[in-house]
Protein backbone atom coordinates (compact mmCIF):
# COMPACT_ATOMS: atom_id res chain seq x y z
CA UNK A 1 0.00 0.00 0.00
CA UNK A 2 1.37 3.61 -0.66
CA UNK A 3 0.72 5.70 2.56
CA UNK A 4 0.15 9.52 1.31
CA UNK A 5 -0.12 11.13 3.99
CA UNK A 6 -0.50 9.76 8.13
CA UNK A 7 -3.31 8.14 7.91
CA UNK A 8 -4.34 7.83 4.29
CA UNK A 9 -3.60 5.17 2.28
CA UNK A 10 -4.32 3.33 -1.09
CA UNK A 11 -4.80 0.62 -2.57
CA UNK A 12 -3.47 -0.89 -6.03
CA UNK A 13 -7.11 -0.08 -7.50
CA UNK A 14 -7.10 3.65 -5.79
CA UNK A 15 -3.21 3.50 -7.27
CA UNK A 16 -4.59 2.66 -11.10
CA UNK A 17 -6.94 5.50 -10.88
CA UNK A 18 -4.91 8.11 -9.69
CA UNK A 19 -2.37 6.92 -12.21
CA UNK A 20 -5.32 7.40 -14.87
CA UNK A 21 -6.31 10.42 -13.59
CA UNK A 22 -2.90 11.76 -14.13
CA UNK A 23 -2.67 10.21 -17.49
CA UNK A 24 -5.46 12.01 -18.82
CA UNK A 25 -4.00 15.46 -17.03
CA UNK A 26 -1.03 14.83 -19.47
CA UNK A 27 1.46 14.33 -16.88
CA UNK A 28 3.85 12.59 -18.73
CA UNK A 29 5.68 9.92 -15.77
CA UNK A 30 2.10 8.87 -15.28
CA UNK A 31 1.30 8.57 -19.21
CA UNK A 32 4.69 6.27 -19.01
CA UNK A 33 3.53 4.59 -15.86
CA UNK A 34 0.38 3.62 -17.81
CA UNK A 35 1.62 2.52 -20.89
CA UNK A 36 3.58 0.18 -19.03
CA UNK A 37 0.59 -1.48 -17.15
CA UNK A 38 -0.75 -1.99 -20.19
CA UNK A 39 2.16 -3.45 -21.83
CA UNK A 40 2.31 -5.64 -19.53
CA UNK A 41 -1.01 -6.23 -17.98
CA UNK A 42 -0.37 -5.31 -14.71
CA UNK A 43 -3.76 -4.56 -12.85
CA UNK A 44 -5.11 -3.74 -16.29
CA UNK A 45 -6.02 -6.16 -19.32
CA UNK A 46 -3.08 -6.22 -21.71
CA UNK A 47 -3.75 -4.16 -24.34
CA UNK A 48 -0.83 -3.05 -26.81
CA UNK A 49 -2.20 -0.92 -29.14
CA UNK A 50 -3.63 1.11 -25.69
CA UNK A 51 -0.01 0.98 -24.36
CA UNK A 52 1.67 2.53 -27.60
CA UNK A 53 -0.73 5.37 -27.23
CA UNK A 54 -0.05 6.51 -24.11
CA UNK A 55 3.54 5.56 -24.31
CA UNK A 56 3.38 8.13 -27.37
CA UNK A 57 1.64 10.79 -25.21
CA UNK A 58 4.69 10.75 -22.80
CA UNK A 59 7.35 10.89 -25.58
CA UNK A 60 5.90 13.83 -27.28
CA UNK A 61 5.82 15.77 -24.21
CA UNK A 62 9.96 15.13 -24.11
CA UNK A 63 9.89 12.23 -21.69
CA UNK A 64 13.60 10.06 -22.81
CA UNK A 65 12.51 7.10 -21.38
CA UNK A 66 9.01 7.39 -23.23
CA UNK A 67 11.03 8.24 -26.11
CA UNK A 68 12.89 5.37 -26.17
CA UNK A 69 10.53 3.27 -25.53
CA UNK A 70 8.14 4.31 -27.82
CA UNK A 71 10.83 3.53 -30.54
CA UNK A 72 11.49 0.04 -29.62
CA UNK A 73 7.36 -0.24 -30.41
CA UNK A 74 7.64 0.97 -33.46
CA UNK A 75 10.82 -1.15 -34.40
CA UNK A 76 9.05 -4.05 -33.11
CA UNK A 77 5.64 -3.43 -34.44
CA UNK A 78 4.15 -3.81 -30.89
CA UNK A 79 1.02 -1.87 -30.44
CA UNK A 80 1.47 -0.26 -33.83
CA UNK A 81 2.67 -0.73 -37.16
CA UNK A 82 6.43 -1.48 -37.61
CA UNK A 83 7.85 1.62 -38.87
CA UNK A 84 12.03 1.34 -38.46
CA UNK A 85 12.61 5.02 -39.69
CA UNK A 86 9.65 6.23 -37.13
CA UNK A 87 11.42 4.22 -34.49
CA UNK A 88 15.17 5.99 -35.26
CA UNK A 89 13.53 9.00 -35.16
CA UNK A 90 12.44 8.66 -31.78
CA UNK A 91 15.74 6.79 -30.47
CA UNK A 92 17.75 10.05 -31.42
CA UNK A 93 15.30 12.08 -29.51
CA UNK A 94 15.85 9.80 -26.26
CA UNK A 95 19.67 9.55 -27.33
CA UNK A 96 19.96 13.63 -27.29
CA UNK A 97 18.81 13.75 -23.66
CA UNK A 98 21.55 11.43 -23.08
CA UNK A 99 19.33 8.10 -23.18
CA UNK A 100 21.80 5.30 -22.72
CA UNK A 101 19.68 2.48 -23.84
CA UNK A 102 18.38 4.71 -26.80
CA UNK A 103 22.23 5.73 -27.68
CA UNK A 104 22.87 1.68 -27.60
CA UNK A 105 20.02 1.21 -30.22
CA UNK A 106 21.34 3.59 -32.41
CA UNK A 107 25.07 1.85 -31.97
CA UNK A 108 23.57 -1.26 -32.84
CA UNK A 109 21.29 -0.31 -35.98
CA UNK A 110 24.00 1.50 -37.29
CA UNK A 111 26.69 -1.66 -36.54
CA UNK A 112 23.77 -3.38 -38.51
CA UNK A 113 23.75 -1.20 -41.65
CA UNK A 114 27.35 -1.20 -41.66
CA UNK A 115 27.80 -5.23 -42.06
CA UNK A 116 25.22 -5.18 -44.31
CA UNK A 117 26.97 -3.04 -46.60
CA UNK A 118 30.25 -4.52 -46.49
CA UNK A 119 31.32 -7.04 -49.47
CA UNK A 120 31.51 -11.29 -48.78
CA UNK A 121 34.54 -12.02 -48.42
CA UNK A 122 35.86 -13.70 -51.42
CA UNK A 123 34.21 -10.91 -54.16
CA UNK A 124 35.52 -7.92 -55.51
CA UNK A 125 34.96 -4.21 -55.11
CA UNK A 126 35.28 -1.96 -58.24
Amino acid sequence: MLYLAKHHTVDDTDKLELLQRDAERGIARAQRLLANRYLRGRGVTKDEELAAQWMRAAAEQGLATAQRVYGELLESGTGVSANFTEAVRWYLRAAEQGDPEALAHLRRLVEAARSRRQPSPGTETS
